[in-house]
């Protein structure tokens, strides 16, 4: 594994906690970020876990916050949240 890939890996290792700070210290944009780690998920190098923000899966419709969210109706079935990246364990 060499370029991009390597620089975002190498970052997840060092315990570099946002995806932002992996970009400014690799000095790759956000969008190649991204995309290295959806790669390294796929690959099976890292795994992904959202982490729960109290927000019901079932969406606002269950929530009883519903109506003083902040969180805007229109996020589709992308919802923000915070995610978790774990190194994955190779089975030799």
């Amino acid at each position: 594994m060499s370029g991009p890939l390597h620089l975002v890996l190498a970052e997840i290792t060092a315990g570099t906690p946002t995806l932002a700070e992996i970009a400014r210290r690799t000095g790759l944009t956000d969008d190649v970020v991204h995309a290295a780690v959806d790669h390294l998920v796929r690959a099976g190098r890292v795994t992904s876990t959202e982490l729960s923000l109290g927000c019901p899966t079932g969406g606002c419709g269950t929530c009883p916050s519903s109506d003083g969210c902040s969180l805007p109706a229109a996020l589709g079935a992308r919802r923000p949240g915070l995610v978790s990246l774990s190194l994955a364990t190779r089975v030799a």
